[in-house]
Parts: C-alpha cells; structure tokens; sequence
C-alpha cells in the first residue's frame, strides 16, 4: 500500500509540472516522448534481430566441421554493425530523459543485451592480446554499464527484484568498473591521452555514478587504485609535453603509493613550470622537492640547479631558505649545504667551512660537500695570504714563516685532505680535485706530492 501511494505522489508531480507548461513546452515534451519511444522501439528491433543471427551462429558452430564459415562470419559482421546501431539508438533515447519511466527497463535490458554482443569479442581479443577495436570497446562498456544499472533501477519489485536478472546484474556490475581500467591502459599503451582521461575520469567516478555497486568489495577496493592509474597518464603526458594533462592529475599522481613514482612526479613538475617560462612557480617547486625530500637525490637535484639560480640571480635567498630548513632540520645535508653556499657565495669562506662540515658529516660520500668544504678552506688560506702575509714587514724569517703557517698553510693542509678525499671517492673526476690539490702542494712545497698530480690538471 506504501508503495502505490508513493507512486501515486510522483505521478501527481509529474502531472503537476506538466500542466504548469507552456503550450510550446508542451508540444516539446510530447515531441520528445515520441521520438525516444521511436528510438527505443528501433533498438528493440535490432536486438532481436542481433539474437536470431547470434542464435543461427550457435547452431552453425553445432554443426562442427560441417559448418558454414562465410555464413558465421557474415553474421558476425552484421551482428556487430546492427549492435553499433541500436546501441546508438537506445543510447540517445536514455539520455535525452524522454523515454516513459515504464518503457525503460526494456529498453536498458536492450541496450545491455546490445552492447554485451559487441563488449565480448573485443575483450576476447583483447584478452589474447590481438588487435581489438578501442571504440566499439569504449562504447560497449558504456552501454553494458548503462544497461546493467538501468535494470536495477527500474525492474519491477513484485517478479523480479529477487529474480535471477536482478542477481545477474548485481554480480556484473562491479566487474564492468575494471573495463574503464582497461579502457584506461589500452589508450595509454596508443598515447590516446583523450581517451585514457576519460576512461579513468569514468573509473574514478563508478561508485558515484552507481551507488547501488558502491559497497561491493571491487570497488571499494579496486584492483588499479585511481592514483596509479592517474601516474600512468601523467607519465605520459609528460613525455608527451601535454602539460595541460599533468597539471589537471598532479594531486592524483602524487598520491600513488611507490616512492620511484611520487618522486618523479614531485620533481617533474618544477621542470613543468620551467618550460612554460614560470620562474616564480619553478622555484617553489623545487624548494618543495627539497623540503618534503630532503635526503633523496632529487633533493640533491634540486639544490643544486637552485644554487645555480640564486647564484646568478641573489645568493641572500638561498640563504634565507637555507635558514628555514636548518631552523627544521639542523642536521639536513641540504640545508647546511646550502647555508654554507650562501656564505661562500659572499665571500665568507671561514663561516661556511661548518656548514660544509655538518653536510659532510650527514653524509660521508656527499662529493659536493667534501669538495666545497676543501675549497672554502682553500680561499680563507688565499685570502689571509693577501690579508695577513703579503707585502707585509717582517722583523725575521721566522716571523713570517709563523705567519704563513698560521694564516695559509694550515688552511691549505686541512683542504688538502677534503680533496684528497674527492680523489679516493672520484678518481675518474679530476677537474674535481686536480688543480686545487696541485696548486696547494706547490705552496706548501710539496714538490713530490705537486708532481704526482700535475698529468692530472692537463
């Protein structure tokens, strides 16, 4: 009794709202309703005539070795081409809103029926990695999805909830989610970036657009998590250069759950930015790669190609930055290393020798750190000489012996042993170590040492 009443009550809105329109609109409507009754009485048609072909296929496959080959693969090709039809019919007709609510469970019955004809022999083929026709899967996967949901919705409660349709369509339903993956991956593999966008945007969005398979295990927990799905695309599009495309996935992307691939799409994107020419973004990409990364190597990366601009542009932001990260991390490699830059960069070698240090010490075989601190040594032992030791006036020998040593030489012994160490770790890099260690040895005289190294400086 309920139920009647309710029904009674939508009946009533609806007459409602259709006397409350223009005669025009009701002309309209009245036009609408007939032409999707037309349309879905066509695509009735044709899937009964698809069945009687499909059904004279399977009684000529019966027949074994005497069947009729060119009679099957005639039916076939017009099985396919009127399913192609009344999908398109039935299709429109359920769209357009128009088809009177007690037509529709045939017609999306029909379009299930229709579109499963053409779904099976493309995931067949598929399936056995032939080549398959992308477009009649797409459609097809559409129209098994719209079908299956359409019966669900609009099957009669009193015969059929229960029945073995029903059952049917409530297994089939979470299956048909992972077609769009699919779908998804055989427009990847042929760099049809639209097509793979859409098939994804439509698996992202099943459990929405069909609640009543939303709590099924499939696809609450699908088998290709939309994240993964999402970096396959963005991998693509950025090889691609469809930059357009990474940015609309970025978030997506980035929560995919492997570390190889979060890291690249963290790190390609300031690359993004750096081909559109957006500097400004370009630089908070990459101050947000060394952030959230700190000790992978692109973070190393990073700063590396960040110290290159600051130093061209102003090293005093490399070391304001510089600072917010020791100010998180002090023992960060990055950081110190960068603060350590920033003071070099000004010309204040003795400060940032520590800083060099403490990135050294984070990390023993950081080649750029152990060369910078070898090289901040370096310069403050050159500088004290020009500052301390020449052209001035010495009462003795001894007294500018002592102050060479304390000003220059011991500076030069103590870089000599960072670069020694860049020379263990990096034999084959001579332009890293060479000069500075020849240069050092021949200031302290240490003729033997100097000439082991000079083949290298040539």
């Amino acid at each position: 009794m309920k139920k009647i009443f309710l029904s009674l009550l939508m009946l009533a809105a609806i007459n409602t709202a259709f006397a409350q329109m223009t005669p025009e609109e009701k002309a309209a409507a009245k036009a609408a309703e007939k032409e999707a009754k037309s349309l879905v009485a066509k695509g009735i048609k044709l899937r009964d005539e698809v069945n009687v072909l499909y059904k004279a296929n399977q009684d000529e496959f019966a027949k074994a070795d005497k069947k009729d080959q060119g009679l099957i693969d005639a039916n076939i090709a017009t099985i396919k081409e009127k399913s192609l039809e009344a999908n398109d019919l039935l299709m429109k007709a359920l769209q357009s809103g128009a088809v009177p609510e007690k037509q529709r469970f045939n017609a999306y019955k029909a379009l299930d029926d229709v579109s499963s004809q053409l779904l099976n022999p493309e995931l067949s083929k598929a399936a056995a990695k032939e080549t398959f026709d992308t477009l009649t899967f797409a459609k097809s996967v559409d129209g098994v999805c719209e079908g299956c949901y359409g019966q669900l919705e609009y099957g009669n409660p009193k015969h059929y909830e229960q029945g073995p349709i029903y059952t049917q369509a409530v297994q089939k339903m979470p299956k048909l989610m992972v077609y769009y993956a699919y779908l998804c991956i055989f427009y990847i593999e042929t760099k049809n970036l639209d097509g793979a966008m859409a098939a994804l945007d439509k698996y992202a969005a099943f459990a929405k657009t069909y609640p009543k398979a939303a709590e099924d295990e499939l696809v609450k927990n699908p088998q290709y998590p939309v994240s993964q799905m999402a970096f396959n695309i963005y991998l693509t599009a950025f090889n691609a250069k469809r930059y357009d495309i990474c940015e609309k996935y970025y978030d997506l992307a980035s929560q995919f759950n492997d570390p190889e691939s979060h890291n690249f799409v963290l790190s390609s994107r300031p690359q993004i930015y750096l081909e559109n020419g957006d500097t400004l973004n370009w630089v908070k990409g990459m101050e947000k790669i060394i952030k959230e990364t700190p000790e992978s190597a692109n973070a190393e990366i990073a700063a590396q190609k960040l110290l290159a601009y600051y130093d061209k542009k102003d090293a005093s932001l490399m070391n304001a930055f510089a600072d917010q990260l020791l100010e998180q991390n002090p023992g960060s490699k990055i950081a110190n290393y960068g603060k350590g830059y920033s003071l070099f960069a000004k010309g204040k070698f003795n400060d940032a020798v520590p800083y060099f240090q403490k990135a050294v010490e984070a990390d023993p075989d950081y080649l750029e750190g152990i060369y910078m601190a070898g090289m901040s040594l370096y310069r403050q032992g050159t500088e004290n000489y020009y500052k301390e030791v020449d052209g001035k006036k010495f009462k003795t020998t001894a007294e500018m012996q002592t102050a060479e040593e304390n000003f220059v030489k011991k500076y030069y012994r103590e870089a000599a042993t960072y670069f020694e160490d860049c020379r263990d770790k990096a034999s084959d890099k001579p332009d890293m170590w060479a000069l500075p260690l020849h240069t050092i040895y021949k200031n302290l005289g240490e003729k033997e040492k100097a000439a082991e190294v000079e083949p290298y400086t040539k």
